[in-house]
């Protein structure tokens, strides 16, 4: 299993040990740099348009202008799966504002790097899907959406990451964050979903979230399928009272949450609902890895 490193600056992809990247970067030294993560499936990305256009609105949400057309970051990505060579791929694609002096004023900096990581494909163990996760309702909450908008993913991840190191400390697995208002937001890096009386419910974007590929793809396919679903403001006591619950993201897909702060969830296995949408998840994910095409656009 192969990594490979797309630089700008090289112009194509390298191996990660020739893969440098200046200290004066304002993605290393301040966070300033917005991303996507995805993954192929037959060696097909999964929705990258949709992954491209946040891409875009995130930049424009920092006010970082962003020198390379989709084309050429699409062609980076092709050129960087192929020299990686693995049978499926995860890929990361990093803007940054670039090298300047050591000052927060973004204005001096005007050579944005593209970085595109890439490596083998790895999925949570399939017993995990049927296990679940244990997950806990942490005490950190999202940012303020007046203090760092939480719909522009950049590379800014401390919130997350003290989330889950909180989540680890009551032998949880992952972290659901709350707003400063108390409303349920979003997963350390998923989005969440619960099912209540047959409904799907996900936290609304006004609640201050990231709006996730995954989570509007399974909207899109649990509507397909028939079920109520759609947006919510969601109280932590009735995340805890739902019959089912999931996280989704790029990666993992949708995930089942069977422990919610120590208590079973629901009947404590995976409810029957969300069996439907990681079924019908699977399917889409097989259609793409035989050349169908993007449900999204």
């Amino acid at each position: 299993m192969t990594t490979r490193v797309y630089l700008s600056t090289a112009g194509r992809s390298l191996a990660p040990g020739e893969a440098t990247v200046s200290v004066f970067d304002r993605g290393f030294l301040y966070g300033d740099s917005v991303y996507e993560t995805l993954r192929t499936a037959g060696g097909h990305p999964i929705e990258m348009t949709r992954h491209l256009d946040r891409l875009h609105r995130s930049a424009a949400g920092i006010g970082l202008g962003i020198p390379f057309s989709d084309a050429e970051i699409r062609e980076a990505v092709r050129v960087t799966c192929v020299d990686a060579a693995n049978p499926d791929h995860y890929i990361r694609i990093i803007v940054t504002r670039g090298t300047g002096p050591i000052m927060l004023d973004p204005r001096l900096s005007t050579s944005p790097l593209l970085v595109i990581l890439v490596q083998a494909l790895a999925l949570p163990e399939p017993a995990l899907y049927e296990t679940g996760l244990r997950v806990r309702i942490v005490e950190i909450t999202k940012i303020s959406q007046t203090a760092l908008d939480p719909s522009l993913k950049t590379g800014n991840y401390l919130n997350s990451i003290q989330a889950l190191r909180q989540a680890a400390d009551g032998a949880a697995e992952d972290a659901i964050l709350c707003n400063p208002a108390g409303h349920v937001a979003e997963g350390a890096s998923s989005n969440v979903f619960m099912v209540k009386d047959g409904a799907l419910h996900t936290p609304s974007l006004a609640t201050g979230l990231l709006e996730g590929i995954t989570r509007a793809l399974v909207l899109a396919l649990a509507r397909e399928l028939g079920l109520p679903a759609g947006e919510a403001t969601i109280l932590p006591a009735e995340l805890r009272a739902a019959d089912e619950v999931f996280l989704t993201s790029s990666i993992r897909g949708p995930m089942p949450v069977t422990t919610l702060d120590g208590q079973p969830v629901g009947a404590g296995g995976v409810g029957p609902i969300t069996r439907r949408v990681m079924d019908r998840y699977a399917r889409y994910i097989a259609d793409v890895a035989a050349g169908g095409p993007e449900l999204l656009r």
